[in-house]
This record gives C-alpha cells, sequence and structure tokens, in this order.
C-alpha cells in the first residue's frame, strides 16, 4: 500500500501544484474564502468525494466505507492581510492580502489526499473526514467548524492537521509530544484620563504617563510574578493617543498579544493584567480597563496520536525524515479547539529554508506537497487498519 499511496502522490502532484498556484494568486482572508471553497467543491465534484459546507465557507468531506474507524484530517484556508512580495509569476492579484503562511499549501496537500484516497477507497476498512477549514489566522475559524457539526456524523477518533515549517528541509516531517503551540490572547487597553494643556499638566490626569507605566508594569508580570522557567510572551504592539503636540489627551489605546504553553498560566497572566492595568490607572488618578475580545489555548499533542504519526512518518520517510521539534513555538493554532475535543498531533512539513512564515516573500514549496500527500494519506489508511 505505502508505494501505491506513494506513485499516487506522484501522479496528482502536479495538477495539485497547479491549484495550489491558483489558490496562491487569489488569496481571501478569514470568513470570505468563497473562490478557494468553490476550488474545493468542484475538485471533490471531478473526482466524486461527498462533501458539504460548514459554516459559510468550510468544506467537509467523507471517503471510504461509511463504518468501521474514522480519522478526520485538518487543512486550513485562509491568507494574511498583508503584501506579497514574492515576485512570482502566480504572486496574489489580491492587493493587500497573500498567502504567507502558506495555507494555499495546506488546502494543496488535503485535496491531493483526496484524490489518492479516492483512487484506494474499495480497500479503506473505514472513513476518512477531511475538514477545509476558514479564518485560521483570526483564531475563529476551528470553533465555528466544530459548532456547526464538523466532528458529528460521522464522529472522528483522531484528528491531524500538518502546516508547511521552513526550519526543515523539504522531505523531512516534524512532530513533538505535548504543547506545540502557544495560546494566543489578543487583547486591548483602555487608559483614561483627563485632557488639559501640555503646559498644565497639573490641571488634568495624563493617560500618556500612566500608559508608560502599564507597560512597564506588564513586563513585571512576566519578570517577577511567574515561574521564569514558564514560557509567557506579553507584548504591546500598537499605542495609540493623542491629537497634537501641546495638548494631553483624555484617552490612550493599546493592543497586544500574552503567549503561554500552559493554561493555568493562561490563565493567571490575564487575571494579572486586568489587576496590573486597573492598579496602575487608579494610582495615577485614571482609569485602566482591560479587555480580551479573542483567545484560544495552547496546541497540546496527545501523546499516542503523535508517537503513532512518528512511527508512521519513519515507515514512509525513513526514520531519518521523521524528526522530532526541540522546542514549543510561542506562535498560536486555533487547531486547539480540536485538540480539546478529541485526540490529535499538528504536525510539521519540511518546506526548505526560506524566509519565515508571515514574511511577505514566503512561499510555500511545492516539493513538499507530495512528502504532505503521502503522509496524511498514510497516516490515515493505518488508522483506518490498526487505530492507534
Amino acid at each position: 500500500m505505502d508505494s501505491t499511496i506513494a506513485g499516487l502522490a506522484d501522479t496528482i502532484s502536479g495538477r495539485i501544484i497547479a491549484i495550489r498556484h491558483d489558490i496562491h494568486q487569489h488569496p481571501e482572508i478569514g470568513r470570505k474564502e468563497f473562490r478557494t471553497a468553490g476550488i474545493i467543491e468542484s475538485f471533490f465534484d471531478e473526482i466524486g468525494v461527498s462533501h458539504s459546507r460548514c459554516t459559510e465557507t468550510g468544506v467537509t468531506a467523507l471517503i471510504g466505507s461509511g463504518g468501521g474507524r474514522v480519522i478526520a484530517l485538518r487543512g486550513d484556508m485562509d491568507a494574511l492581510s498583508m503584501p506579497d512580495c514574492s515576485g512570482l509569476p502566480y504572486a496574489s492579484m489580491n492587493a493587500g492580502l497573500a498567502h504567507a503562511c502558506g495555507h494555499d499549501g495546506h488546502v494543496a496537500v488535503l485535496l491531493g489526499v483526496a484524490w489518492v484516497l479516492k483512487k484506494i477507497e474499495r480497500d479503506l476498512p473505514g472513513t476518512v473526514k477531511l475538514i477545509f477549514q476558514p479564518d485560521e489566522e483570526g483564531g475563529t475559524g476551528a470553533r465555528a467548524m466544530i459548532e456547526a457539526g464538523a466532528l458529528e456524523n460521522p464522529s472522528p477518533e483522531v484528528i491531524y492537521a500538518i502546516h508547511g515549517w521552513p526550519d526543515f528541509p523539504a522531505g523531512r516531517v516534524g512532530y513533538r509530544f505535548g504543547p506545540v503551540l502557544a495560546s494566543v490572547n489578543s487583547f486591548s487597553i483602555t487608559v483614561r484620563g483627563r485632557g488639559t494643556h501640555g503646559a498644565l499638566p497639573h490641571m488634568g490626569v495624563d493617560p500618556v504617563a500612566i500608559a508608560g507605566r502599564i507597560i512597564e508594569g506588564v513586563q513585571h508580570i512576566r519578570s517577577r510574578m511567574i515561574n521564569p522557567l514558564e514560557p509567557v510572551v506579553i507584548s504591546i504592539c500598537t499605542i495609540e493617543g493623542g491629537t497634537a503636540f501641546n495638548v494631553i489627551p483624555d484617552e490612550v489605546v493599546m493592543n497586544g498579544t500574552i503567549r503561554t504553553l500552559n493554561p493555568e498560566t493562561q490563565k493567571a497572566v490575564l487575571d494579572m493584567m486586568k489587576r496590573m492595568v486597573a492598579g496602575t490607572a487608579l494610582a495615577s488618578g485614571g482609569e485602566g480597563i482591560f479587555e480580551v475580545p479573542e483567545s484560544f489555548p495552547p496546541t497540546i499533542n496527545d501523546n499516542r496520536a503523535t508517537a503513532f504519526a512518528r512511527d508512521i512518518i519513519a515507515e514512509l520517510l525513513g526514520a531519518e525524515n521523521a524528526v522530532e521539534v526541540q522546542q514549543s513555538s510561542m506562535g498560536g493554532e486555533d487547531f486547539s479547539a480540536f485538540l480539546q475535543r478529541i485526540s490529535g498531533s499538528f504536525l510539521m512539513l519540511g518546506v526548505g529554508g526560506r524566509v519565515a512564515i508571515h514574511n511577505p516573500a514566503f512561499d510555500f514549496n511545492d516539493e513538499a506537497i507530495p512528502v504532505g500527500i503521502r503522509v496524511m494519506a498514510g497516516i490515515a489508511v493505518r488508522f483506518l487498519e490498526r487505530g492507534l
């Protein structure tokens, strides 16, 4: 079966690469992936795969016997709001949007997996559910898909995702036990004071000065209030306030992100931030409001599911190409929402020493596509045959 899958992956790769280039050229942001969803559905119609919409732009599909074990494979679809500076013939035609995280490659790999599995469908002793998820970058897509029933009818026992990873050359696939990616909390801090003339600061309450103390104070959380061996990142990334050089404003607004690898630490940091912001502002006669509009937990791989994937990768590609990732990343992934519901693992597909993801020059490596197809199809087939 391994040689059959490998041969089929090579056969379909040219077509799949062409589809990726088309998706790369027409990137769509979260919840707006209508064209991308249409490409997925048209491909499924062509090869005879049953599919349905799950949320406005999400797509699920089923391949297999309809009975036996059930495994899910997930690929994210959305692009980033940033320019494409790759200079490629298939560079983005949509101004201000780019597939700089490689989701075009993830969609392509999963379409290739669908084609391969459909070719061997009669030999599958169970069912494979394919999940094409919108809005990973916005952090709302996975939860929306789950709420819309992506993990029902049938309910998978395990789920896998694979992500392009510049740290490894094409041909290698990484795995990691336990926490692999951080929780993600976006936050806003509103500091309210009382505006006055810049020459008369005593007549008002300066929110700019308070904001400065808050910036210093929240870093005190990381350095003095959290175990130094516990990974935490607190970054304030935007500051807005004031309209003139000689006017102290009424209000300053700051935005940022918090990253942790432990759900308990995530909760503790959020509680500390709320107290720090409110207390610092109050001490200077102002008001500090801490709000967390979006969040998702750390991506924590299941040990059994990860060991299973490691062994299959080694069988398919050779032990030297199954690479254990030594450190967690403080990047985030809303795949964590799936892993809160069922066992699974987030894997890293080597795409070579290219620029980092989220760089405007990033492009997914086409050489990695047949590798990704082999690995994901191989994991699915082995699971249906023997389980974890």
